[in-house]
């Protein structure tokens, strides 16, 4: 599974600036779950951890705090770049498990790399029980 879409740079200043900085789309509602998109290793500033943590807050937070969604990561193209910023990966968890598990229906991850499975090794101890049991590998 691959999606072609744009980043919405309306909930990012960074995106605004330099669109594509950042992967994460708002790909509308399915049924009554709204849904996100990302592929990390289409973002030219993958590794920004404070912008990237913004531009998921804002992206979630504007949904609202009752509507359920749902997140397709997209792993084509993650490599060893991407898991040396296990920071990320790891800051995401957390902001995940703390601030928008509630809702959260899934995690569908396409395409998996043995990178993905690395660094999916090295962030579930950062994922609440709930949010690893919506994590499906497809």
């Amino acid at each position: 599974m691959s999606f072609e879409t744009t980043v919405d740079v309306s909930v990012c200043p960074i995106c605004n600036k330099e669109p594509g900085s950042h992967s994460l789309s708002d790909l509308g509602m399915v049924g009554t779950a709204h849904v996100f998109y990302t592929c990390p290793a289409s973002a030219t500033k993958y590794n920004d951890l404070n912008g990237i943590l913004n531009h998921y807050t804002n992206a979630l937070s504007n949904i609202g705090e009752d509507t359920k969604w749902i997140w397709l990561f997209d792993s084509k193209g993650f490599n060893l770049t991407h898991v040396m910023e296990v920071q990320v990966g790891i800051a995401l968890a957390k902001l995940i498990t703390e601030k928008f598990s509630k809702n959260l229906e899934n995690i569908y991850i396409s395409n998996p790399t043995w990178y993905i499975h690395v660094m999916h090794n090295i962030i579930t101890p950062f994922l609440s029980k709930t949010v690893r049991d919506k994590i499906v590998i497809i």
